[in-house]
């Protein structure tokens, strides 16, 4: 019987066998001239920064409101998540309808928070997300719940 050559290194055979994935040599040539590439490409933007800058422009115009879509429904998935992260319905008045929901601040300071990370809810729903929807911070109020008590000292109009 004819040996068969070897195509494996023994690294790459252990790591089949361990389970690990495995670097393609594209992967593996970027992991050791890194710096070297990201240089190149850096000197290489600068170079034709205003010809690059237009182009992503264009491209932007282009794709514009299929941009606008995806990003409608990516804000409309992470704000259904945070819906069913923090129960679904009013802490107050038990309301239910996802159109007259809202996050608040249970110790307050909505304001403050909001000029922190920015005014878009997209930026604090991402947040959260990321944090793994804390219940102890925030928490579901309807939009009638959530006005009265910041008209109301921090007191529902229900609770009166």
């Amino acid at each position: 019987m004819k040996d068969i050559p070897i195509l494996f290194s023994s690294e790459m055979v252990r790591a089949i066998l361990d389970g690990r994935k495995t670097l393609s040599n594209d992967q593996r040539h970027y992991r050791r001239h890194a710096e070297r590439i990201k240089a190149r490409e850096r000197n290489k933007y600068h170079k034709n920064r205003a010809a690059i800058r237009k182009r992503r422009f264009e491209l932007n115009g282009k794709h514009k409101a299929k941009n606008a879509e995806r990003e409608r429904l990516r804000h409309a998935s992470v704000r259904s998540e945070l819906l069913i992260a923090y129960g679904g319905k009013c802490c107050c008045c038990g309301e239910c309808e996802p159109m007259f929901l809202e996050l608040d601040h249970t110790n307050g300071g909505g304001t403050k928070h909001r000029t922190l990370i920015g005014r878009s809810s997209k930026t604090l729903y991402s947040l959260l997300k990321r944090q793994g929807f804390p219940k102890d911070e925030y928490r579901l109020l309807c939009a009638n719940c959530n006005q009265g008590r910041h008209r109301n000292g921090g007191v529902c109009p229900h609770k009166k």
